[in-house]
């Protein structure tokens, strides 16, 4: 079984578990150390398919695991350590985006750098000259936007 196949089993037992839980907190008289037993065994299956999400890759769900093990958390310290995991991996999810838009930054500028150049180098008089510097200002524009999603998408990571 690959990675990403046992954390999306995990994450299927961690949420039948959970519901099961909801379900035996909901309709049935059962008695605090039963009651917490079940807790217990929520936040354990919760942290171990984030533990899994993480092993495979999967930071998004793996975020969102943790954020349903602090829902079962016995005390509040426990929260505050599932919270720092948390905030952790929140810093590690994107980072293909991140990289994409800042290439996708580069190729643009440099791209309109190279077809507005035609109209600076004196080449004015070929038919290409209107065409390649309606081109460069589109790419010029779309390197900047590129940019901006990148520095903005940086920026909330600290």
């Amino acid at each position: 079984m690959s990675p990403k196949e046992t954390a999306r089993d995990a994450v299927r037992r961690a949420k039948v578990i959970a519901e099961r839980t909801n379900q035996k907190e909901r309709f049935r008289n059962l008695t605090v150390g039963e009651m917490n037993e079940w807790y217990n065994r929520s936040l354990r299956k919760y942290i171990d398919a984030a533990k899994k999400c993480v092993e495979a890759g999967d930071y998004k769900e793996a975020i969102r695991m943790y954020q349903g093990a602090v829902e079962y958390a016995p005390s509040e310290s426990v929260r505050e350590k599932i919270r720092e995991k948390i905030e952790g991996l929140s810093g590690k999810g994107g980072k293909l985006e991140r990289n994409l838009f800042s290439t996708a930054s580069i190729i643009s500028l440099v791209s309109a750098l190279f077809f507005t150049s035609i109209n600076l180098s004196g080449h004015a008089t070929s038919s290409l000259a209107r065409d390649s510097s309606l081109l460069g200002i589109v790419l010029f524009v779309l390197g900047l936007v590129f940019a901006l999603v990148f520095f903005k998408s940086k920026k909330k990571k600290f």
